[in-house]
């Protein structure tokens, strides 16, 4: 194959977007405590939005936890769970719970926490 003049080669590499600065953070919901490695801000230049605790998920989670009642002996499966805080949150009382995730960055992660937090 023939190249035109002035075509550069563009070389991406995909290990320069991706920011593993995770820092062990607490979040509490009632009396139940989570400690999950995340990162404290959105990065923007790769599809890692799984490696941070969004609001919403802050706001399910009280609600879950004022009406844990709801979940004891249900399982659960967490689409797309990122950081996993829901998850593991509904660990401690359903019965089963499935995490998922399609980002290998952000599944590596959870190998940590899950070991961290041990589903109790």
């Amino acid at each position: 194959m023939e190249r035109e003049e002035g075509e550069d080669d563009i070389v991406c590499l995909e290990s320069f977007f991706i920011n593993d600065n995770y820092k062990l953070t607490r979040f509490t919901f009632g009396s139940e405590v989570l400690e999950l490695y995340c990162l404290q801000s959105a990065s923007t230049d790769f599809d890692l939005t799984g490696q941070l605790v969004w609001p919403g998920a802050e706001l399910m989670n009280m609600y879950l936890s004022k009406n844990s009642d709801m979940l004891r002996g249900c399982s659960v499966i967490e689409l797309g769970s990122g950081v996993g805080i829901t998850g593991i949150f509904c660990s401690r009382f359903c019965s089963k719970v499935v995490l998922t995730d399609h980002n290998d960055e952000v599944l590596k992660a959870r190998l940590i926490d899950n070991t961290l937090n041990a589903f109790i």
